[in-house]
């Protein structure tokens, strides 16, 4: 068969126009580097080999469609990786819309968290290294946790005294003195955080006024919150 003579050759020219492509690819977009990315320099390669392979060595005609499937597959992992700081930006927004509190992490020393389906804004933060969902209340004097939350921050409501009474946006409330070794929203760190846990069940624990006052600022704009702090 005419299609079955000098294979080496074929190979040998579909394999120079491949690396031609993709260079020329690469200088479009500026992805890869030399010295950075050698490792899947050297991947792209083998994979130039084994597509240059297929096609030289059976009938050509026949694999063309698959290389040009491959090729849009390529196509588009390289404007993917050209955009991944565009598209993980975007995908913190979606996953801060669809999760409570999660929030973004914005440049600056900033994190901004949407309003919630219920009008309110909630706060994600890591408590004795432990997620704690927050609700922001700046009606609040202090931080307050539910006693559900508590226990797992390492704290036994049977072990507290609660002597203490306070007021949130839901009125008052008894509750107990505690101490927070650590507490983090993002790159927002806090040590020996003054804290309390409330006596009755609460649906979540609540953000008040002793976490705000850390922060520079705080404002609300629209249908986001967002937090200031160190340089922001």
């Amino acid at each position: 068969m005419p299609h079955n003579k000098h294979p080496r050759l074929r190979f040998a020219v579909i394999a120079l126009a491949l690396i031609a492509l993709v260079t020329g690819l690469n200088l479009t977009f500026g992805t890869l580097s030399a010295t950075e990315d050698l490792g899947q320099i050297i991947y792209g390669l083998l994979m130039i080999l084994i597509i240059a392979s297929a096609l030289a060595f059976g009938n050509p005609g026949k694999k063309v469609r698959h290389l040009l499937i491959w090729f849009m597959i390529f196509v588009v992992g390289m404007i993917g990786y050209s955009y991944r700081g565009e598209l993980s930006a975007a995908k913190e927004r979606v996953l801060a819309e669809l999760i409570p509190g999660r929030g973004v992490q914005g440049e600056r020393h900033t994190a901004r968290f949407p309003v919630s389906d219920n009008g309110h804004f909630y706060i994600r933060a890591t408590v004795n290294g432990v997620p704690i969902l927050f609700l922001a209340d700046t009606g609040a004097t202090g931080i307050v946790l539910s006693p559900k939350d508590a226990e797992k921050c390492g704290f036994r409501p049977s072990d507290l005294t609660f002597d203490r009474i306070f007021r949130t946006a839901n009125g008052m409330g008894r509750g107990s003195s505690i101490r927070l070794d650590t507490m983090a929203v993002g790159e927002f760190r806090l040590e020996n955080v003054a804290a309390s846990v409330n006596e009755a069940p609460m649906r979540e624990s609540l953000l008040g006024m002793t976490f705000f006052e850390r922060l520079d600022r705080y404002d609300v704009t629209g249908d986001v919150l967002t937090l200031y702090w160190g340089k922001g």
